[in-house]
């Protein structure tokens, strides 16, 4: 049985959030193998990041990892990005999942990705359209915005209606996920089924810089996440006019679907996570809010080595 706490938050009865306790061996072993190889690399990227480091390369080195075995993949192409088509033997013809990688909007891609979207979609027999959205520094946030509104328009004319699709990302995606179904309400397009956030950036104003978080968090430093706000500050987007760069806690929420967010209680991001439960809930939308004690940043990508990363899955 899990060790799981289930809290209703005050005054937010379509807010729920689930605090899970337990720690796996493996959850142990990847955060510490992650202090030493990840947290060290992200430093080094803090002190110098308008190098040109080879970020591409990630995905490019995933590329050459076998595709699941179990999924059939079909390459399309989008207006301004590549995507996929991934389904495995159970997904339905009646539900769909846009996902949207993370990866800092600088690195990871596709490649990076397939494996758990295959996964996701034998969990949720859905297929899934992975989305290879344009990236920094050569591209703001809007294009990756109006790539991943073409995969749902691509979703559309395969057939789903708006009730069948829900938006999904981690990370940067997860940001991407929640600003997408935010932004098509805003043209007065109707809500999609819901939207799913792994360890989600929610804004781009605020980050608990507290010492505690700073000490626990297994793969980002303070420096860092200063560094990459900055960093989004400079290059997020190339609009002449200077505008603000929007984020998904301050956009109008009232008429957003209902929206599950998995986060480590220990990761820099978990305050991001935290603050959208508040909006959202605030709004009056249905939403969860998952605490993972004890995990990694992003942590359900580890899914075929961590127990926990499986059961996040399952409950998305």
């Amino acid at each position: 049985m899990r060790n799981t706490r289930h809290d209703v938050g005050r005054g937010q009865r379509n807010g729920v959030r689930h605090h899970h306790r337990r720690r796996s061996p493996q959850s142990k072993a990847i955060g510490a193998m992650c202090r030493v190889f990840v947290k060290n690399a992200v430093r080094m990227w803090a002190m110098q990041p308008n190098l040109h480091w080879p970020f591409s390369s990630i995905d490019q080195i995933a590329a050459l990892a076998s595709p699941p075995s179990s999924a059939t993949i079909r390459r399309v192409r989008l207006p301004s990005c590549p995507a996929e088509l991934i389904g495995t033997a159970g997904s339905s013809s009646r539900r769909a999942i846009l996902y949207l990688h993370g990866g800092a909007f600088l690195t990871c891609g596709l490649n990076t990705h397939r494996s758990f979207a295959a996964r996701l979609s034998r969990s949720a027999g859905a297929e899934i359209l992975n989305v290879g959205y344009r990236m920094l520094p050569d591209h703001g946030l809007s294009a990756a915005l109006s790539d991943a509104v073409d995969g749902l328009r691509w979703l559309l004319r395969r057939g789903y209606h708006w009730s069948d699709i829900v938006i999904a990302g981690d990370s940067a995606g997860g940001y991407l996920a929640l600003q997408t179904a935010a932004e098509l309400l805003r043209h007065g397009y109707p809500p999609t089924a819901g939207v799913a956030a792994i360890s989600p950036l929610t804004t781009l104003d605020r980050h608990d810089d507290s010492p505690r978080r700073r000490d626990r968090c297994a793969m980002f430093t303070a420096r860092a996440m200063t560094s990459f706000m900055r960093y989004i500050a400079a290059h997020g987007e190339k609009n002449p006019a200077g505008q603000r760069i929007a984020s998904p806690v301050d956009a109008d929420l009232h008429q957003m679907p209902p929206v599950t967010i998995h986060v480590s209680s220990d990761e820099f991001l978990r305050p991001d996570a935290e603050l959208m439960y508040e909006r959202l809930t605030a709004a009056g939308v249905q939403c969860e809010l998952h605490l993972w004690d004890g995990q990694i940043h992003d942590f359900p990508l580890a899914a075929a080595v961590l127990p926990e990363g499986r059961r996040a899955i399952r409950d998305i």
